[in-house]
């Protein structure tokens, strides 16, 4: 039963009925008086916690008997008396952490024999005593971590024969014999984890003897540490530990031949010198640690990688599981190189996982770690060299991508190699910088790169790893990467992305975040049919790229399930283009300019995040928020808004209740998420506030509506009246009219016997041009219907009837303009009057004029010139007479004489 944030100060508040489990937690209970719920015999489970709970009365819980758990966290109780607890025969489980407890006696637990989890952390206790917890002989966890503890007295762990975890980290527990009695730990013959850490801040102690010994089952240690740390003859005991965290007030300066002597006959796997300042490591430290597996020194900042792997002399020819430099030397005021010397060591040991990232490392010679057929080499499955600033010699970079070795996964993105403007182009959206990536001088048919890599890679992250890589090429070929899953290759400069991936079939996670892709080929991702994470932000792409081309881009990647579109300054895109992506279920269209969603929602019936965050939304429109309702009845769904224009005007009252109501989860705040929004008259606002001042904007919206609505009714009335009037006086003239406009219809070219008329000279050279340079240019090749005199005609007809019937059976009328066309009267007359007559209104384009010759050479033509101004410039032509058939501007000719306005 869940009676928790209910505020309540007394159990009289509530009622309770029989349960077996109640919750009482977060409320204002002060006291608890015997007997409280003796009523409730079976219940099993009683949380108090984060109450305002001072004491207990003796027999708290009388009654209670089947009581297994017991929850008195997070309140101000100070003592604890021995009758307390007298009724709980069979509690298991209590927590007692973070009250202000100050001291134990030791009968507060005499009754609860079975207790196997107990809880005193975060309290005020000082001293542990003798006794304490001798009748918890069933007790398997213990946590006295984050008290003032200052001393343990001899007989303060008898009892705890089954003890496997024991907190007492946090404490002021100094690791001397006074604080420690010998043998203090004697009957924790069982216990399996111990966390001593942040007690000793004294940097020039020591461990005190006789005190670990008996820890025979101790399989992880978490322990203080001083400038020199000796681990002698009272760990030896220790056969059976596994991990030594050290990274926990870390005080060690100098690690020592002799200073893991006491684990040398021990099954020690695990060091950790994480936040170890350390300054000094000799070369024989790890020699006397056969079994050590893991090895990690991270945030060293003040040591060199170099003096690190020196150091890993006493492990050669042992095989590890993991040895990881992270942040090594990266205070220090100079760059680290790794050469053949400083990793002679390194490579003769047999390690599965290497780690050497943000160590400052500027140089790794080509011979320092890829020496073939050395224990490193045939080894490695997982290396991460990230965060360097790999500048010189990458052979050994080339070497590792491209090896036959067994590797399985290699990062080595973020080296630092970029200038501070570099940089910043490569992650800003000011596209315009990126413009000098561009490099376009190669042969787009040739130009193929073959990507051998390693054939069990599985994981490879190049990202920011050059300065520029291009010229690219237009076919990427990966033939050795058939188990290849992800590949990173952002933020590589790309001047382009006009290429295509091969040999990928079976990648899933691909980036190319940060690069330039105005450019993009739509066939990038035709053959990554097992992608399901493609991230493209920050491409910047061509504006119509995606709006055009998207769903060709896009429809071979069936199987994708987060797409990553933001910081593409994208205005729009066809909300089609991911129709194929069934199985989408995050989409990322944040810092955009987008006014709408991008995207059909009916769609993707299995997407649960959509991010629109940062675009240039006003509104959701009825059927945008219908979707997004649908998409979070089918699961859990959330939608991001956060920095979009938002509107509270009247127009959009209905979306701001929409926000308020919708069981779609808002910018991950779950439901009723707060956004700024701007009011008809500009005011800045929210949200928020608007619902809580609904009735107020509904009724102002409404009177502007009703007003809005009744202006409009006065002018339809007027409107009517006067269509009225104007029928009845006019009924015969609109009746005519009405039929006139049925009857009328624009002409189009179907309506035509022939395509064109065309009108030449008698000239013999005209009459070639036109019957046969015309015919095959223009005819034959493009199917032009012509109209030809010399083809048409019977010899004897009357001429200019002819001339009438031929404009009007032909939907254009071509003019061939020579000189012999400037002195033939019937051509340069009678015939250019017509084609003048027959533009109209209705067909403006009609007639086309093709200058065979320069006009400035032509004699005057006075009708011909009426004519041009007429005449649209597109429509005229200036042609040589010796112009093949196959030119160019024969097709512009087919092309006009066929286009339909």
């Amino acid at each position: 039963m869940d009676c928790s944030h209910m505020q309540l100060i007394s159990l009289s508040d509530v009622d309770i009925s029989d349960v077996t489990a109640l919750d009482l937690s977060n409320n204002q209970l002060s006291e608890w008086r015997s007997g409280s719920l003796s009523d409730l015999s079976s219940l099993r489970h009683l949380n108090l916690g984060r109450n305002d709970l001072q004491k207990l009365d003796q027999h708290a819980f009388q009654g209670l008997k089947e009581l297994e758990t017991l929850d008195l966290s997070y309140n101000n109780l100070t003592a604890l008396t021995r009758r307390t607890f007298a009724n709980l025969p069979h509690l298991q489980r209590l927590l007692l952490d973070h009250n202000q407890v100050t001291t134990l006696g030791t009968d507060v637990f005499e009754s609860l024999t079975h207790l196997r989890h107990l809880d005193l952390g975060h309290n005020h206790l000082q001293v542990l005593y003798n006794n304490t917890f001798s009748s918890l002989a069933h007790l398997n966890w213990l946590g006295l971590g984050s008290n003032r503890l200052q001393r343990l007295e001899a007989g303060a762990m008898t009892g705890l024969d089954r003890l496997i975890n024991l907190d007492l980290s946090d404490n002021k527990l100094q690791l001397t014999s006074s604080v420690y009695p010998a043998r203090v730990f004697a009957s924790l013959g069982q216990l399996q984890l111990l966390h001593l850490e942040y007690n000793d801040d004294d940097p020039n102690g020591e461990y005190p003897d006789n005190v670990f010994s008996d820890l025979v089952s101790l399989t992880l240690l978490s322990i203080d540490t001083f400038n020199e740390v000796h681990f002698g003859r009272d760990f030896a005991a220790l056969r059976n530990i596994h991990t030594l965290d050290l990274s926990k007030n870390c005080q060690i300066y100098r690690v020592l031949n002799t200073s893991f002597e006491g684990f040398k006959n021990s099954t020690l796997s695990f060091i950790n010198f994480q936040y170890c300042s350390l300054q000094i490591i000799e070369t024989c430290a790890f020699c006397e640690l056969p079994a050590l597996d893991r090895l990690w020194f991270m945030y060293s900042h003040f040591q060199t990688p170099n003096h690190i792997l020196e150091s890993m002399y006493g492990l050669q020819h042992q095989t590890m599981t993991e040895i990881k430099l992270h942040s090594i030397g990266d205070y220090l005021p100079f760059f680290h190189v790794i050469d053949s010397h400083s990793a002679r060591f390194l490579r003769n040991i047999c390690v599965k996982d290497v780690t050497m990232s943000s160590c400052n490392i500027q140089r790794i010679a080509g011979n320092a770690l890829t020496v073939k057929n050395t224990p490193f080499f045939r080894c490695l499955e997982h290396a991460d060299l990230s965060m360097n600033a790999i500048l010189g010699d990458q052979s050994t970079l080339g070497k590792m991508i491209m090896s036959d070795g067994p590797l399985q996964s290699l990062a080595l993105q973020d080296q630092q190699t970029f200038t501070i403007t570099g940089a910043q182009c490569l992650v800003s959206q000011d596209f315009r910088c990126k413009e000098y990536f561009r490099y376009n001088s190669y042969d787009e048919n040739t130009y193929t790169l073959g990507f051998q890599t390693p054939v069990n890679i599985t994981f490879l992250n190049l990202s920011s790893l050059f300065l520029h890589l291009h010229p690219l090429p237009v076919n990427w070929t990966f033939p050795s990467a058939k188990h290849l899953k992800m590949l990173d290759l952002s933020y590589l400069g790309f001047g382009n992305c006009r290429m295509t991936f091969y040999g990928l079939e079976n990648l899933e996670t691909l980036s190319l975040n940060g690069n330039y892709c105005y450019n993009m080929t739509e066939k990038v991702f035709d053959f990554l049919d097992s992608l399901k994470k493609l991230s493209l932000s920050n491409l910047g792409f061509n504006p119509q790229f995606l709006k055009s081309h998207g769903w060709r881009l896009f429809q071979n990647v069936d199987q994708l399930q987060f797409l990553d579109l933001s910081r593409n300054e994208l205005p729009f895109t066809d909300p089609d283009m991911l129709r194929v992506q069934r199985h989408l279920k995050e989409l990322d269209f944040s810092d955009n300019r987008l006014q709408k969603v991008p995207v059909n929602l009916g769609n993707h019936g299995d997407l649960r995040m959509l991010d629109l965050s940062h675009n240039s939304l006003s509104t959701l429109t009825s059927s945008e928020r219908s979707a997004l309702d649908s998409l979070a009845g089918r699961q859990a769904f959330s939608l991001k808004l956060e920095g979009n224009p938002l509107e509270c005007t009247c127009f959009n009252l209905d979306m701001v209740q929409w926000l308020w109501h919708t069981p779609v989860s808002l910018d991950g705040e779950g439901r009723q998420a707060n956004y700024t929004c701007t009011t008809e008259t500009g005011e800045v606002t929210s949200t928020e506030r608007v619902m809580a001042q609904w009735m107020s904007h509904w009724r102002r919206c409404v009177g502007v509506q009703m007003f809005g609505i009744a202006l409009s009714a006065l002018l339809l009335q007027l409107l009517a009246i006067v269509v009225t009037f104007i029928v009845v006086r006019s009924w015969t003239q609109l009746c005519y009219a009405w039929k006139a406009i049925r009857r009328y219809r624009l002409p189009r070219r179907h309506h035509f016997h022939r395509d064109a008329y065309v009108v030449y000279s008698e000239a013999e050279r005209d009459v070639i041009l036109a019957c046969v340079t015309l015919r095959e240019a223009v005819e034959e090749r493009y199917g032009v219907r012509l109209l030809l005199r010399d083809r048409e005609e019977l010899p004897g007809s009357v001429r200019a009837e002819n001339v009438v019937q031929h404009i009007d059976d032909s939907w254009k009328v071509v003019l061939l303009v020579t000189r012999d066309f400037s002195q033939d009267e019937w051509a340069c007359g009678f015939t250019v009057q017509q084609a003048q007559r027959s533009i109209t209104d209705t067909m403006p384009d009609r007639v086309i004029i093709v200058f065979l010759e320069e006009p400035r050479v032509l004699p005057a033509m006075p009708s011909l010139q009426l004519l041009l101004r007429m005449v649209p410039e597109r429509n005229i032509l200036h042609v040589h007479r010796d112009t093949p058939p196959q030119h160019q501007v024969w097709k512009t000719l087919a092309d006009l004489i066929t286009i339909e306005h």
